[in-house]
């Protein structure tokens, strides 16, 4: 059975594992994505006018995006654009999630640059909980670093929002994220536009990595084959190398999962589940020498995953030992025989 990490101990090495980009050469990473410190910016725009229209179509203008670079203030131009489905629900969020559209021309040579249209998470409402699910998630995303290349990098913002509206200003964490199509040059690849594809055309490593780490996030909530709407696929995105037929899997959007623990997150009743805490894997069977060397990412990174859960710095000691226990109860899964048969080797599907 995998050992329980103390978090007092783990609390240096956090310190330590977060002032990297792991996995990633520093040439290939955006200017944005180098440093894991978090950014202060302004965002000043019409803020009041788009959490009440919240107009996917429409393209609110006007907006500034400030910050320090050396003591210097940098301003850039930015446009608005309202994004997400379920945290796009005024009963879900008070504040819109945005795109940030930023002109190309204008961010060059700043800490913005190749930048022009940019994802950005919202601290959606303002009571501490809610800043405490924005840290989470972005530790998933930071502990999906650790593990592959091919994963979303992302940067945590303290964002002060200047509305322009009636004069008022918030302050609240945000993520910002990588674009995808910055992912895949990143990585040499290229994104794929399609509705859905057969899952036999998944690279069994990668998708048995992805639908792995899904698992010990929690999340069922996501389709590596197939999406609602437009392009595949349900909160991931495919990734394909030149002149090759597989496809890679990217997942994001992890506010849904057990790991993060959100009080509107629902379980899934269609598969049978009681709560958001509940894993169920729902990975695509593959062969027994796949699934073996899937699950050395996780195991070589075990100590980093918990050190970053363990980072005390944006929330109280009992809320890191609460994420620490969630992945220990992981680790507990995988390094254990009988456990792995029965919650993952069996669950597989296909």
């Amino acid at each position: 059975m995998m050992k329980q990490y103390n978090t007092g101990v783990l609390v240096l090495s956090a310190l330590v594992l977060l002032s990297l980009v792991p996995g990633a050469q520093a040439t290939d990473v955006d200017p944005l994505f180098l440093d894991a410190h978090t950014l202060d910016i302004t965002l000043s725009g019409p803020f009041t006018i788009i959490n009440r229209e919240r107009d996917r179509e429409e393209e609110y203008k006007g907006g500034t995006l400030t910050y320090l670079d050396k003591g210097r203030e940098v301003s850039l131009d930015v446009k608005f654009r309202v994004r997400g489905n379920f945290r796009l629900r005024k009963d879900v969020c008070s504040h819109a999630q945005l795109w940030l559209d930023l002109d190309k021309d204008e961010v060059a040579g700043t800490l913005f640059e190749n930048q022009n249209n940019l994802k950005l998470v919202v601290q959606c409402q303002s009571r501490r909980r809610y800043a405490n699910y924005l840290v989470r998630e972005h530790q998933l995303y930071q502990m999906y670093n650790a593990i592959t290349d091919l994963s979303f990098l992302s940067r945590l913002v303290n964002v002060t929002f200047q509305d322009t509206d009636d004069n008022s200003s918030r302050t609240r964490f945000g993520m910002i994220l990588e674009h995808k199509d910055r992912l895949a040059h990143r990585v040499g690849m290229k994104n794929v536009y399609m509705s859905k594809i057969d899952y036999r055309n998944l690279d069994p490593l990668q998708g048995t990595i992805a639908a792995l780490f899904m698992y010990l996030a929690g999340n069922t909530d996501f389709s590596f084959i197939s999406a609602h709407e437009d392009e595949c696929c349900h909160n991931a995105k495919l990734l394909q190398p030149a002149g090759e037929k597989q496809f890679f899997p990217v997942p994001y959007d992890f506010d849904s999962s057990g790991y993060v623990d959100a009080s509107y997150a629902e379980a899934n009743k269609s598969l049978r589940l009681r709560s958001v805490r509940q894993r169920l894997y729902r990975g695509f069977c593959v062969p027994e020498v796949v699934m073996s060397e899937a699950l050395v990412p996780f195991r070589t990174s075990a100590e980093q995953l918990l050190a970053i859960a363990s980072d005390t710095r944006y929330m109280n000691e009992s809320s890191a030992m609460k994420s620490v226990k969630y992945l220990n109860e992981f680790f507990s899964v995988i390094n254990n025989p009988e456990e792995l048969q029965d919650k993952i080797l069996e669950k597989c599907r296909g």
